[in-house]
């Protein structure tokens, strides 16, 4: 049972603990037994135990703590364990939790403080009934020869400043695309502006452009890349052919003009934009 090559019981519950990566101050938490004690424990040093009686119910609990069969350890190591025996007062004494020594020594000191506070009050409030302050001082008391009439000065109403109309704030006319109809090859859509148009294209590959306005007036243009294509004042009617790409946006005052998926793969594209206010 406790044979020479048997590790001590110290040693075996200090394994297991460490094991399981806990610390002492885990432990101590865990059992509620303090760091120093369980020190004791793991060292085989249960004679430096204030109560060496209890060595072997802290073993039984730290050993059910690290689940390890503690009867069966306790009976394998007998003979290390203690014969040394206490009172039971000692016993009870030395058994006491960490927080509970704290909370019995932190106990009067409370009390201590409050009854303090509490004869303060009491002094205080028996100063304000017992001595009231009759001799309160004026100033018109210090020298009556030096009192001067004061005149308080009337405000005058001042005229109120009249209001100035808020001026009305122009609101932006922003330009509405929308999308009409495709003929197969003619795409139409319907411009609401009331700003000055004009049309830019940008394409990854170069193309070529033709605008043409309702005054049957058309501007041709090559190799476009990324074009601005101011329109005349007053034309109702806008057509704009691009060719060669695929690749390419077209944007009417900033807003893209959005293409049905059945024209998204023409090569060559006609947009016809109607124009009003």
């Amino acid at each position: 049972m406790g044979g020479v090559s048997m590790k001590p019981i110290g040693k075996i519950l200090k394994s297991k603990r460490e094991s399981l990566g806990m610390t002492l101050l885990d432990m101590e938490k865990r059992i509620k037994i303090k760091r120093e004690y369980i020190s004791m424990l793991e060292k085989n040093e249960f004679d430096q135990l204030p109560n060496p009686d209890y060595a072997v119910g802290f073993i039984k609990k730290y050993a059910e703590s690290v689940n390890l069969h503690a009867q069966k350890l306790i009976e394998e190591h007998q003979t290390e364990l203690p014969v040394h025996k206490m009172t039971a007062k000692e016993a009870k004494k030395s058994l006491q939790s960490p927080v509970f020594q704290e909370t019995q020594l932190l106990s009067p000191l409370f009390r201590l403080i409050l009854l303090v506070a509490a004869l303060c009050t009491l002094l205080w409030l028996a100063s304000v009934y017992l001595f009231p302050h009759h001799h309160e001082w004026n100033a018109a008391t210090i020298n009556p020869s030096r009192n001067v009439a004061v005149e308080t000065k009337k405000v005058e109403n001042m005229p109120d400043k009249k209001k100035e109309p808020e001026k009305p704030v122009k609101k932006e006319e922003k330009t509405i695309v929308s999308y009409k109809s495709f003929d197969g090859a003619t795409l139409s859509y319907t411009v609401k502006t009331k700003e000055p148009v004009s049309i830019r294209v940008t394409s990854k590959t170069p193309t070529w452009l033709q605008l043409r306005n309702d005054n049957n007036q058309s501007e041709n243009y090559q190799n476009v890349n990324d074009r601005t294509l101011k329109v005349d004042k007053g034309t109702r009617t806008v057509t704009l052919i691009a060719g060669s790409t695929a690749d390419l946006t077209v944007y009417l005052n900033g807003e893209k003009v959005d293409v049905p998926t059945n024209a998204d793969t023409l090569i060559t594209r006609t947009y016809q934009f109607n124009i009003s206010k």
